[in-house]
């Protein structure tokens, strides 16, 4: 059972003086040390197992949640989940941060993110031990490196249906409302559809206005996965076709855009006028932003407007919304899809939104260049060619009919690459200079017509 107070009735305030200097260094943050985090919510576990807990060694566990506030946030206000281990100073376990003094003592703070105390106590508010040992729940647990917005962590002891143990994924970003991290993988495991990892559960609470606030989420694990970009990037460094694996992970999106259309309820008719209206402004943006694409901007122009007059109102659905090969898993079973909550960063609303499932196709043909660049293919361009048009055309095989020509389907196709690649110029401009010219000679590749992929 879990509580939700004010955070005034959480832990002491020398530990949000903590956190405040803490949390700017940490990768899933999002924003640096101009983001304010003002402590918002407490949440507790009344029924923690706190005896077995404690082994670890451990402590008191509990969820702070923040307010984050600042220029350089979108939408300029985010809520940051950050799980805590509270034990004695003297009893420094995994994600010690540092020692602080309350008035109660000296308090060992850790990241509850990489504790076992803190994975016992979501585990058991979530209902999801099956009956085992606390002990053989965490035995075995290890925290995922790479992790960008969230802390996902591998527990093997932890009952699932094929035995395999599972995930739980601890979301940093969090906001009121059905979570899509929650909701699109629950409905694709009752649906039956096998490519997604089995949905085990997930831990929410209630916010101040009533609506769920999901926390955790868990899911049954992968065994012997490889990861979809990783996987890609060797085939590529290697000059390894990867046209049969990107053949399959087509089929497998297609397959998700069926089961989503056919369990959720459907969109609205897309109004092109508004549509294009979006790119278009997008667009802007990141001419605004990254002068290389000034000369590019009356190309740009003329593309969105052939679309604005081609697009018919074909309705729009749930997908993915940030499909990349990073959201993607390959073992023994085949392709398994992913990581369904979309940019955290984004408005809940925004992520949810039904769309054309074209968008999906266009960040997964994207991602092949840069498995392409990164991987350090021989020759980069045929490789991704080949990839991408097997991943395209086994798509609109297997996927059901578009409702679009064929002229418009690979127009709107090349403009929602094109949205992708402008948006990947500006980022990498920002984050990685050296790189941005693997999204400018996408977007040349587009504007010259030498197709999306």
């Amino acid at each position: 059972m879990t509580t939700v107070r004010p955070a005034a009735q959480g832990p002491d305030p020398s530990v949000g003086d903590l956190l405040a200097a803490w949390l700017p260094g940490r990768r899933w943050f999002p924003g640096g040390a101009d983001v304010r985090a003002e402590p918002w919510l407490a949440v507790t576990f009344d029924d923690e197992p706190a005896a077995d807990a404690r082994r670890a060694p451990g402590g008191d566990v509990v969820v702070l949640l923040v307010r984050l506030a600042g220029d350089a946030l979108p939408g300029g206000d985010l809520v940051a989940q950050v799980p805590l281990v509270l034990g004695p100073a003297d009893a420094h376990g995994p994600g010690f941060i540092a020692d602080v003094r309350t008035g109660a003592g000296d308090v060992a703070v850790h990241d509850g993110g990489a504790h076992p105390a803190a994975w016992l106590a979501m585990l058991h508010a979530m209902g999801a031990t099956g009956g085992a040992a606390d002990d053989a729940l965490v035995a075995g647990g290890r925290v995922l490196a790479g992790e960008q917005s969230n802390t996902s962590v591998v527990l093997p002891g932890v009952p699932s249906p094929d035995g395999a143990g599972a995930i739980l994924k601890v979301l940093r970003t969090v906001a009121p409302g059905p979570h899509p991290d929650v909701v699109v993988p629950q409905t694709l495991t009752r649906a039956g559809w096998e490519g997604v990892p089995r949905f085990l559960g997930a831990l929410e609470v209630p916010a101040p206005g009533g609506e769920p606030l999901a926390l955790a989420v868990l899911s049954e694990l992968v065994p012997d996965a490889d990861d979809g970009f990783e996987l890609a990037c060797a085939y590529a460094g290697r000059g390894e076709s990867f046209a049969q694996l990107a053949a399959g992970l087509g089929r497998v999106v297609a397959g998700l855009h069926t089961v989503l259309r056919r369990s959720l309820p459907p969109g609205p008719l897309l109004e092109p006028a508004s549509f294009v209206a979006g790119l278009r402004r997008r667009a802007a943006e990141a001419v605004a932003e990254a002068p290389s694409l000034a000369p590019r901007a009356g190309q740009v122009g003329a593309l969105l407007d052939d679309l604005r007059h081609r697009l018919p109102p074909v309705r729009l659905q749930a997908i993915h919304g940030d499909l990349h090969l990073g959201q993607s898993l390959h073992g023994p079973g085949g392709w398994r899809l992913l990581d369904f909550e979309g940019e955290p960063q984004r408005p809940v609303a925004e992520r949810t939104a039904p769309d054309l499932r074209l968008r999906d196709v266009a960040g997964m043909l994207r991602s092949f260049d840069y498995a392409a660049a990164v991987g350090g293919a021989p020759d980069p361009a045929p490789w991704r060619a080949e990839a991408g048009y097997a991943f395209a055309a086994a798509y609109q095989a297997a996927a059901e009919p578009s409702g679009m020509d064929p002229p418009t389907y690979d127009a709107a196709l090349r403009a929602l690459v094109l949205d992708k690649a402008l948006y990947e110029v500006v980022y990498e401009s920002r984050q990685r200079p050296d790189w941005v010219h693997i999204p400018l000679a996408a977007v040349d590749r587009v504007l010259d017509g030498a197709g999306s992929r």
